[in-house]
């Protein structure tokens, strides 16, 4: 409880900045999943086809620029995080980019683990969010130590052997409330581009003070 608290404050204290590192992810985001609405509407193999054909070029130019800073997102929330806590501070901008820079790596972590959290989704959701929890410190090993990605994400999941029950039950609470947020989210408010925002604001507000959980734990381990 008192990581979950604790995770809550520092990202109370510290929101103005976090908000300026997330802002570009959750702008991107919106944007691919805005370009892609009217497809939902498209009842006519024709119509899809018309759509895609029309707006093909800007929906790979948005997806590609999405991804860029989804990546600059998941790697630099560890160099602000340790800015933060080091009291040097790096501006949003170059945390992003410095995550940047580690693309290739972290854009390798993301899809071995996404690969292995989608199949213990497979199986049963529950599984799927234990792997997603086990490994979530492959991307501080990135960025922080300058590892490879298959070593990353074995440390990950050795070093946080000990503490895989804690890190199952605060990441699945906080998965919860995304899900609750945008259950709620859909049921009040139609499908457009207000939707959307508020869906990215909820997704983001709750995916910081998850990422400082993780990187409490990697810190502490450093410590030992």
């Amino acid at each position: 409880m008192n990581q979950f608290l604790n995770a809550w404050k520092f990202t109370s204290d510290h929101l103005a900045y976090l908000i300026a590192l997330a802002l570009p992810v959750a702008f991107m985001e919106v944007s691919v999943a805005y370009l892609l609405l009217p497809i939902q509407d498209a009842t006519q193999p024709e119509d899809l086809i018309e759509y895609i054909n029309s707006n093909g070029s800007l929906l790979i130019l948005t997806a590609v620029l999405a991804i860029i800073t989804k990546i600059g997102f998941d790697g630099g929330i560890w160099v602000a995080f340790t800015s933060i806590e080091n009291d040097r501070y790096v501006s949003p901008l170059d945390a992003q980019i410095a995550g940047i820079k580690k693309f290739f790596p972290l854009l390798g972590a993301t899809i071995i683990i996404g690969f292995a959290s989608f199949i213990g989704f497979i199986f049963l959701i529950l599984p799927g969010i234990y792997l997603m929890a086990r490994l979530s410190l492959a991307f501080g090993y990135i960025v922080l130590e300058d590892k490879g990605v298959f070593e990353s994400i074995g440390k990950s999941w050795e070093s946080t052997d000990e503490h895989g029950g804690r890190l199952f039950t605060l990441t699945l609470s906080f998965v919860s409330l995304t899900l609750l947020i945008s259950l709620v989210v859909g049921a009040v408010i139609e499908s457009g581009l207000v939707n959307l925002a508020l869906l990215a604001i909820g997704e983001y507000l709750l995916a910081l003070p998850l990422a400082y959980i993780y990187f409490t734990l990697y810190k502490s381990l450093k410590n030992l």
